[in-house]
C-alpha cells in the first residue's frame, strides 16, 4: 500500500514538472529592444546586421523589412521568423523601414515602432536614376549576346557600381559583381557565353557630393536552345484546293518538345512558305505567324497565287534569334481553277 501511494506521488511529480515545461511565459505586455540598426542610421556594409536584446521568455522573433515605409510600401523586402538575437541580411541602396516582434509558443510581443534606416545612400542622396540602354528589360537573348550592358552618363556621377545575379532579382547568386567603373558602358562578359537562364543586372552611380543613386535593374534571359522542327499536318499531301471554289486553305501544324532550361525559354514562332519547286529557292509566299500559333488559313486568291502545283513547310523560330532545325520535307498543294 505504501508503495503504491509513493508511485502515486511520484506520478503526480513528474506530471506537475511536465506542466511547468509546456508553460509559455506571457509576453504580450513586453517589447523588444532593438540594436541596430538605429533611428536614420545610414548602413554601408551590406548584407545589413540587424541585431536586438534576447527577450525573456522569446524563442522566435519576426522581422519585418519593407521600402520605402509601412505606411507607403513598394517592397516588402523581408517578412520572417528567425532564432538568435543576431541576423544579416542582403539589401539594395534605398529607404527601408523595420520592425520586430517576440515570438513563443504561446504568446507574441509588442511589434516595436518601425524604425527608419537607409543603406548605402542618406536621406539626401541624389535623386538622379541611371538610365538602361541595353540590355532591353525581359529581352531574349542567344549566344550572340556579346554581354555588353550599356547605360547612360550622369553628369555629376563619380563612378558606377555593375551587378548581375542569377534569377529575377538582386536575391539571386551573384555572376558578376564590379564597384568601381569609370566608363558609362560595361562589357564584363564581351565573347564569353552565359549559361540558359534568367538574369538580373542593375547599375547603380556614386555622386561626387558622396551620396549615391538606388540600384536601376533589368531582366533579361538567355536562350540557346535550337527550337527545333515543326510536324505538318494539313492539308495532307497533293491535296488540291479550287480558287472558285474553296479559295481558303487552312494550314496546321504541331511544334516540337522545347528542351532549353523551362524560365528562360523564348517564345516560338512559326513562318509558313509556299514556293513553285521543293528546294524553296522560288517562294511565293512567307508569313510569320505569332507566338505558338499552329493554325493558320490563307486566302490564295488574295494572296494572287495564280493556280499550279507548290511546295509548303513550316520554319520555326525564337524570340531569343535561335532558328529552328531547316524542314528536309514539304508537302505538296495543287492549286486548280
Amino acid at each position: 500500500m505504501k508503495k503504491a501511494s509513493y508511485l502515486l506521488f511520484l506520478s503526480g511529480i513528474l506530471l506537475l514538472s511536465s506542466c511547468n515545461d509546456i508553460i509559455e511565459k506571457d509576453i504580450t505586455g513586453d517589447t523588444p529592444v532593438v540594436i541596430l540598426p538605429q533611428a536614420n542610421d545610414t548602413v554601408a556594409a551590406n548584407p545589413v546586421h540587424l541585431k536586438w536584446e534576447e527577450l525573456e521568455g522569446a524563442t522566435k522573433y519576426r522581422l519585418q523589412i519593407v521600402s520605402p515605409s509601412f505606411a507607403n510600401i513598394a517592397i516588402y523586402a523581408l517578412d520572417s521568423v528567425v532564432s538568435g538575437t543576431n541576423f544579416f541580411y542582403g539589401l539594395d541602396s534605398n529607404q527601408y523601414e523595420f520592425r520586430l516582434t517576440a515570438l513563443n509558443a504561446g504568446y507574441e510581443s509588442v511589434t516595436t515602432a518601425p524604425i527608419t534606416f537607409w543603406v548605402g545612400t542618406s536621406a539626401a542622396t541624389s535623386t538622379d536614376v541611371v538610365q538602361l540602354v541595353s540590355p532591353a528589360n525581359n529581352l531574349y537573348v542567344n549566344e550572340t549576346f556579346s554581354g555588353l550592358y550599356q547605360w547612360t552618363l550622369l553628369p555629376t556621377a563619380d563612378h558606377y557600381m555593375f551587378e548581375l545575379h542569377y534569377g529575377n532579382s538582386f536575391a539571386g547568386q551573384t555572376v558578376d559583381l564590379i564597384p568601381d567603373i569609370q566608363s558609362w558602358t560595361c562589357s564584363s562578359y564581351s565573347g564569353t557565353q552565359l549559361a540558359e537562364d534568367q538574369y538580373t543586372w542593375g547599375v547603380k552611380a556614386y555622386m561626387t557630393d558622396d551620396s549615391e543613386t538606388v540600384y536601376t535593374k533589368r531582366t533579361f534571359y538567355v536562350d540557346t536552345t535550337n527550337p527545333g522542327l515543326a510536324t505538318l499536318v494539313l492539308p495532307v499531301s497533293n491535296q488540291s484546293v479550287s480558287l472558285s471554289s474553296s479559295p481558303s486553305v487552312t494550314f496546321s501544324w504541331t511544334f516540337p518538345t522545347d528542351n532549353g532550361v523551362t524560365v528562360s525559354r523564348a517564345p516560338v514562332f512559326a513562318t509558313l512558305e509556299l514556293s513553285t519547286n521543293a528546294t524553296f529557292t522560288n517562294i511565293v509566299l512567307s508569313r510569320p505567324y505569332a507566338a505558338t500559333l499552329a493554325t493558320a488559313t490563307e486566302n490564295m486568291t488574295t494572296q494572287g497565287i495564280p493556280t499550279g502545283t507548290y511546295y509548303w513547310r513550316v520554319r520555326l523560330s525564337d524570340e531569343a534569334g535561335n532558328v529552328g532545325t531547316a524542314p528536309t520535307l514539304s508537302r505538296l498543294l495543287n492549286v486548280i481553277p
